[in-house]
């Protein structure tokens, strides 16, 4: 089984496995008008991201689900399902969901992880489902659109702040070897994201390549965890 987070649009770089912040399924940044045209002019904090998406949409799933300026949680399922079609014939199946975004399990053959990294980045340009769920997930946790530098150090002091860190490390090593924000090489964004997957093991369910992980002790119903992922859903207000 091999376990990725993607990242297809270098604003939600610095998005990793980011749950939605409070109980919301509905992300609506990118306020939208009719054109002359009948085509969307978006507004709003995210209007750049939504007419980015819109324009280069691959299919037009992936425009109706944009043209509304929202993007809710069952819309990411919906894109999801179309993006699983694609990955059907190769014997891969992928899960998503807010809390550990996308993870992907082989039921028939025997690719590697090159090779199944490789159906899955075809899939997703074909369908949109790394870009319709990061977006969603971006929106989410940064509804206001911070810049996501000052917002990830705001994760590391929240996790610092509620003894959080599983060891020492300080603000700039965080940024310099956890952090994927800002990270457009994708074998640095892999690393970075692989290390961060491990230093935080311990609230982790399964490990980095998807396998049960023997060093998880806080889940979501625990105290650490719940303000673990907290920090995560919403540093500016822990």
């Amino acid at each position: 089984m091999c376990r990725v987070m993607l990242m297809i649009a270098a604003a939600v770089l610095a998005c990793v496995m980011l749950a939605a912040c409070g109980s919301s399924s509905n992300a609506g940044n990118g306020a939208v008008t009719a054109g002359a045209n009948g085509e969307p002019t978006f507004s709003g904090p995210y209007a750049a991201e939504f007419k980015q998406e819109y324009e280069k949409a691959p299919t037009d799933l992936v425009k109706n689900i944009l043209k509304d300026g929202k993007i809710t949680q069952a819309e990411v399922q919906e894109v999801y399902n179309a993006y699983n079609k694609c990955l059907e014939p190769y014997g891969l199946q992928a899960t998503w969901s807010v809390e550990q975004g996308e993870s992907m399990g082989q039921f028939r053959g025997s690719m590697s992880d090159d090779e199944q990294r490789k159906i899955m980045d075809q899939c997703h340009a074909k369908t949109g489902a790394g870009n319709i769920s990061s977006l969603y997930v971006t929106m989410q946790s940064n509804p206001d659109h911070v810049d996501q530098v000052d917002l990830e150090r705001k994760v590391y002091q929240c996790y610092v702040k509620h003894d959080l860190l599983p060891s020492p490390i300080s603000e700039n090593e965080y940024m310099s070897t956890l952090s994927t924000v800002g990270l457009t090489d994708k074998s640095q964004f892999e690393a970075n994201l692989k290390r961060w997957h491990e230093f935080f093991g311990e609230y982790m369910s399964t490990t980095f390549d998807g396998q049960p992980n023997p060093n998880y002790k806080y889940d979501q119903n625990s105290a650490k965890g719940q303000q673990f992922w907290a920090c995560q859903q919403d540093p500016l207000h822990q």
